[in-house]
């Protein structure tokens, strides 16, 4: 029997002429998409890309993305996806920590590539457009897929505000989606539209997923509510990943239109979802399926599927098939069901650890158990209710603020003593940053003067939206930060 060479040759050799990737007016079969994923593969080894090597990749949303996610599986190199929003001092840290041999990048983004590249001599880059212009390495023998080899390297902040590298493999990816699959099925004619980053876990898991079940995926470069309600109605989408935030812009360009039949659920993750988003949805016919998942569990941990939204619509549903949660308390020990504690989730999804990290390591895989640090509490019949998103994560838009990374920044100004950052409710974004900061001197920095010294350090979504200068911030008798205290007061 030979060995399995992997989903997508899988595919071409069972169902060519089937549409894999959409996108606008392009259409690759699978014969085709594998033909495409070979010749970038070509190109790979050419350029030295062997098995286990790391290659960091800052695209947006686009067919080559797509490609080169298989053309790399293929090869048993490691995926190294990039936020396309960082700034080039945030990426030259990501780089460095990945130790990436090679960093594909879109052309339009040549001088922001040099600017994280500088003092990093060892890692080549090259555009997609001169990756495609280069000649074909004469095939190397195929070899069968590890699944357990690391497939991708996600980097997701801690609560120090350090981004950490969360490991994945193919054999978590394919435990994601068989759960995902049992619990909101699969037709052989699913179309999953893909409007969420690539270098996020999400919108990972659709490409992955998709392949592995011989679906289509509907690729869109970002999401704008217009274009993609056009491609609901005009592409006979069964599948949609959204945050809270999506759906709501979604909802709103509706309008007075209908959400097509086709529509088998809307993933709604992200964060806890606002009760009022849920009826809203409900009300207009949309078949919600809530979900709580993270990076370190290759996104779906928990979901609700449509049909169970009217009688639990406070919950994100039970876990997922094969995978196993608790609620613990600070001792870690269960928590009786409705009391909140710890959210702990053991199963195949699992990450096989954050990069070049031990101690963090073992600090939250603890007897196969990942320790989260999301709140949430279990009702007596295992549907989970999210609290926290981790007691101080911002979650902006779907992505994720984390104070110390924020307050780290602020601290570096030469006029600042002290500083605290928090989340505050926002109807459009779900929340955003608020910073408190106490001035060193009496020369007092101005509001807008932190913001503009911000902006240059950090990705736009973590800048604070409002800069609070106080006398000092709220302490316990231990020193403690009370960071409840300003999320009052903001």
């Amino acid at each position: 029997m030979s060995a399995f060479r992997g989903w997508i040759a899988q595919h071409a050799r069972e169902r060519p002429e089937h549409p894999a990737l959409i996108s606008g007016e392009n259409t690759l079969s699978f014969a085709e998409l594998d033909a495409a994923a070979r010749s970038l593969a070509a190109r790979l080894r050419g350029l030295g890309i062997e098995s286990g090597d790391r290659v960091a990749v800052l695209l947006e949303n686009e067919l080559l993305y797509v490609e080169l996610i298989h053309a790399l599986i293929s090869l048993g190199a490691v995926l190294v996806p990039l936020n396309l929003r960082l700034t080039p001092r945030e990426l030259r840290g990501l780089l460095e920590a990945a130790h990436a041999k090679l960093l594909l990048h879109g052309a339009e983004l040549g001088a922001l590539v040099a600017a994280a590249r500088r003092n990093l001599p060892g890692l080549k880059a090259l555009s997609t457009s001169a990756l495609r212009a280069l000649p074909e390495q004469p095939t190397a023998p195929s070899h069968a897929l590890e699944l357990e080899a690391d497939h991708a390297i996600l980097f997701t902040s801690g609560t120090t505000g350090h981004p950490k590298g969360v490991r994945l493999t193919l054999a978590n990816h394919v435990a994601s989606a068989y759960a995902s699959a049992q619990r909101l099925g699969v037709h052989p004619q699913d179309r999953w539209l893909a409007c969420m980053p690539l270098y996020h876990v999400g919108g990972l898991a659709i490409v992955l997923r998709s392949a592995i079940y011989g679906t289509s995926v509907v690729l869109q470069a970002r999401f704008d509510a217009r274009t993609v309600m056009r491609s609901l109605q005009r592409d006979r989408i069964t599948a949609i990943s959204l945050v809270p935030t999506m759906l709501t812009r979604l909802l709103d360009a509706a309008a007075g239109a209908s959400f097509p039949a086709a529509l088998r659920f809307v993933l709604l993750g992200g964060g806890p979802i606002p009760e009022d988003l849920v009826r809203r949805a409900t009300r207009k016919g949309v078949p919600i399926a809530p979900t709580y998942g993270l990076t370190e569990a290759a996104s779906q941990v928990a979901t609700l599927a449509p049909e169970e939204v009217e009688a639990h619509g406070a919950s994100v549903g039970r876990a997922l098939p094969g995978l196993e949660l608790r609620v613990v308390d600070a001792q870690n020990r269960d928590q009786p069901p409705t009391i909140p504690g710890e959210i702990c989730v053991r199963g195949p999804q699992v990450m096989a650890g954050y990069l070049n990290r031990p101690e963090e390591t073992e600090r939250v895989l603890r007897e196969s158990w990942l320790h989260t640090g999301d709140i949430g509490a279990l009702s007596s019949d295992g549907y989970l209710t999210l609290l926290d998103r981790r007691s101080d994560l911002i979650v902006s838009g779907g992505e994720n603020v984390y104070p110390a990374e924020v307050e780290a920044v602020l601290l570096s100004h030469p006029d600042v003593a002290a500083a605290a950052v928090v989340g505050r409710p926002d109807p459009t974004w779900g929340q955003v940053v608020h910073a408190f900061v106490v001035a060193k001197s009496a020369r007092k920095p101005l509001p807008q003067e932190l913001i503009i010294y911000c902006r240059s350090r950090l990705a736009g979504f973590k800048l604070p939206r409002r800069v609070h200068l106080v006398p000092s911030l709220p302490r316990t008798p231990s020193g403690k930060l009370r960071r409840e205290e300003l999320r009052g007061d903001a």
